[in-house]
C-alpha cells in the first residue's frame, strides 16, 4: 500500500515564508474562452510546500537536483521516530540517542515533531516558531550513521530566523562536505504514525541547476 506524505501545491494549500511568493497557476488558454484546450503556466519557488533541499542549496560546489542520481531519491531502509516539540524547541542529540541501534541500519530518517498541527490553523506560528535539529543532533547523525536523507514535519530542518542568524549551520552540517544527501521539509508525516514503513520515494522536478524542488513524497507501508 502507498501513502502520500507531501502536501498539495496551491495558493491556499501552500504555507511559505513571506519573502517567497505563493505558487500561482496562471491560465494560458481555456476552452471556456473558445480555445481548443486548457493550458497553464506554473510559477513557484523551488522551496515550495513539501520540498527537498539539494547540497547546492548551501554549497556552491554541491550537487544540484539534476546532478543527483534517481537512486538518491529512493530509500529502502527508512525509519520514522516521534519526537514531540513545541515552539522553537530543538531536536537534540539526547532525543536521538535512544534510537542509536535502529539508526545503524537505516538510510533515511523521518522525525515527527507534531508541529505540523499548526500548518493550517496558525501558519505564522508554523513558519516562525518552528522547531528543528540542533547542531549537535545533526552532527551526531552525519558523523555516526550512513544516512542519505532526513525529513521533518515542520517548515524546515532548522528554524528559519535562527538559520538566518547562524548562516544556516544545520543545513550546512547535513548538506555540506560533498555529501550526497537530501533534506525534505514541510512533510505530512502524521499519516505514517503507527505504521510499518517499507520504502520512501521522494520525487522532485528534475530542473537543471536547481538548488531545491517541490516533491511528491510517497511511503510504501
Amino acid at each position: 500500500m502507498f501513502v502520500e506524505i507531501s502536501y498539495f501545491i496551491g495558493e491556499k494549500e501552500t504555507v511559505i515564508i513571506e519573502s517567497l511568493s505563493k505558487p500561482r497557476l496562471i491560465p494560458r488558454t481555456r476552452m471556456t474562452e473558445g480555445k481548443k484546450n486548457n493550458t497553464s503556466i506554473l510559477e513557484m519557488s523551488t522551496h515550495n510546500g513539501t520540498h527537498l533541499d539539494a547540497p547546492y542549496h548551501i554549497d556552491p560546489n554541491g550537487l544540484t537536483i539534476d546532478a543527483m542520481n534517481i537512486n538518491d531519491f529512493i530509500f529502502e531502509k527508512p525509519l520514522l521516530i516521534e519526537c514531540p516539540k513545541d515552539d522553537l524547541e530543538k531536536i537534540t542529540k539526547k532525543d536521538l540517542e535512544p534510537f542509536s541501534e535502529k539508526l545503524k541500519n537505516i538510510d533515511f530518517l523521518m522525525v515527527f515533531t507534531g508541529f505540523s498541527q499548526y500548518r493550517h490553523k496558525d501558519p505564522k506560528r508554523y513558519i516562525y516558531k518552528s522547531p528543528g535539529f540542533s547542531k549537535d543532533s545533526a552532527e551526531y547523525l552525519v558523523n555516526n550513521f550512513n544516512l542519505r536523507g532526513v525529513m521533518v514535519d515542520c517548515i524546515g530542518i532548522e528554524n528559519i530566523p535562527d538559520g538566518r542568524e547562524t548562516g544556516f549551520e544545520i543545513h550546512k552540517v547535513f548538506l555540506g562536505g560533498g555529501r550526497r544527501f537530501i533534506a525534505v521539509e514541510d512533510a505530512n508525516l502524521k499519516t505514517l504514525l503507527n505504521k510499518y514503513v517499507k520504502r520512501i520515494f521522494i520525487i522532485p522536478l528534475r530542473v537543471v541547476g536547481a538548488d531545491a524542488s517541490p516533491v511528491t513524497a510517497i511511503a510504501e507501508i
